[in-house]
């Protein structure tokens, strides 16, 4: 039987690595006595996968993990097993079974949902936004492990709204996620600042991950 959970890493834990995390389920799902399926061969492991892993240091409360059980359990005690052996900074918010139609939270995912806080307060943000984006192309330098190439980033924002806030400028937006394409919300925000003329200071900005979406006809819907 196959579960998804969704979970939040928030606090001091969010400083922790993608390999440690996967360590703190395994050792949860041991301690809370889940009846975990494990892989065959000659190193067998647990069968479990997140959908994209979270960067070291940023939280969220919308992360999702993949789970396979030897046999079926309430999704209920799953959720109260786990949380009453994880350490603090990890919650799990939900747990649901797959349905016919699942496919891996990994294979499905499209797009994040982040809020973003910038140190500072950007007067007409929101209009500096939408002249930003009367332009054709947003091109941007990627650097990868063997090169170094321009690539239009537009197309992978799908959405960017200022909220309200008096004393910095803060914004959520959609954005590309998963194996097709991905964008990460850094390079959105270092193109806004080389767009307004600023210097980027990444110290000075704080991200959070608040949902990860699959397309369904047209529509992000959560994992």
């Amino acid at each position: 039987m196959k579960y998804r959970i969704k979970f939040s890493k928030v606090g001091k834990i969010r400083f922790i690595g993608h390999l440690d995390l996967l360590k703190v389920f395994q050792r949860a799902i041991k301690r809370g006595k889940i009846p975990i399926s494990y892989s065959k061969g000659f190193n067998p492991h647990q069968l479990m996968g997140f959908a994209i892993p979270l960067p070291l240091g940023m939280a969220s409360v919308g992360e999702y993990l993949d789970v396979e059980t030897s046999e079926e359990i309430p999704p209920e005690e799953i959720m109260s097993a786990l949380n009453n052996v994880m350490p603090e900074g990890i919650q799990i918010l939900d747990v649901r079974k797959f349905t016919k139609s699942d496919r891996s939270c990994a294979a499905v995912l499209e797009a994040a949902l982040y809020e973003i806080l910038l140190d500072d307060k950007i007067i007409d943000f929101s209009e500096i936004i939408k002249n930003m984006f009367l332009q054709n192309s947003f091109e941007i330098e990627k650097i990868s492990k063997r090169k170094t190439k321009i690539e239009d980033i537009k197309p992978d924002i799908f959405s960017l709204e200022e909220i309200s806030n008096d004393k910095f400028t803060f914004f959520r937006t959609i954005i590309s996620a998963g194996s097709q394409r991905n964008l990460k919300p850094e390079l959105l925000v270092k193109y806004i600042y080389k767009y307004m003329g600023r210097e980027y200071e990444p110290l000075k900005v704080k991200y959070k991950r608040i949902e990860l979406f699959k397309n369904n006809n047209g529509e992000f819907l959560p994992l």
